[in-house]
């Protein structure tokens, strides 16, 4: 479902039984910081009400077509990523695609729950280095909004710094009001 990605809290729960909902509350309910959580809190709004969707974006890998899902971001950060992407064509006859934009916090916690089980075995230290806390993602966050970039070539974050795109981006984001949040390497993680 396209719009999983926007979904609110109360349509979110729906979908889970009273043990589910009680797990994903105290979830919520885990104070990061005693945690020793290094990320900063940001805060999250409900889904913002002028957000624009991105559909059908593909990108080929060994000459077969593929399509990411449908993205998310507030207009006028997508707004932003237009222009960005259009003076990258101009300038390097290259693009970029949204990975992931914008998702809302009931979105961020379902992703937890997802990869705390599906990739890391219910290990908590292990999910916590990779998905954040709804009020720490800048995915949710609308003021700060994330986006994921991959290229029309398919390459995602791990290569995503040999790039042409990011070589680009280093010198040219700032223009568009974008900036590198989390760098490889960062000390933030946890």
């Amino acid at each position: 479902n396209e719009k999983f990605a926007i979904i609110d809290f109360e349509s979110f729960y729906k979908l889970f039984t009273n043990d589910e909902i009680g797990i994903m509350k105290k979830y919520l309910a885990i104070d990061p910081k005693k945690i020793n959580y290094k990320l900063p809190f940001i805060g999250f709004d409900d889904t913002p009400k002028d957000i624009t969707p991105i559909l059908n974006q593909s990108y080929k890998v060994n000459n077969e077509e593929k399509m990411l899902r449908c993205q998310y971001l507030p207009t006028q950060t997508f707004s932003a990523f237009i222009k960005l992407n259009n003076a990258m064509n101009e300038e390097i006859k290259k693009n970029l695609l949204v990975l992931y934009g914008y998702r809302s916090p009931a979105r961020q916690v379902f992703i937890f729950f997802d990869i705390l089980e599906r990739i890391y075995n219910f290990d908590l230290n292990k999910t916590l280095r990779r998905v954040c806390f709804p009020d720490y993602s800048e995915h949710v966050c609308t003021k700060r909004q994330a986006i994921d970039f991959t290229t029309a070539d398919g390459i995602k974050s791990e290569d995503f710094d040999k790039t042409d795109e990011y070589k680009w981006l280093q010198k040219n984001a700032k223009r568009f009001n974008f900036f590198e949040s989390y760098p490889k390497d960062n000390t933030l993680e946890m």
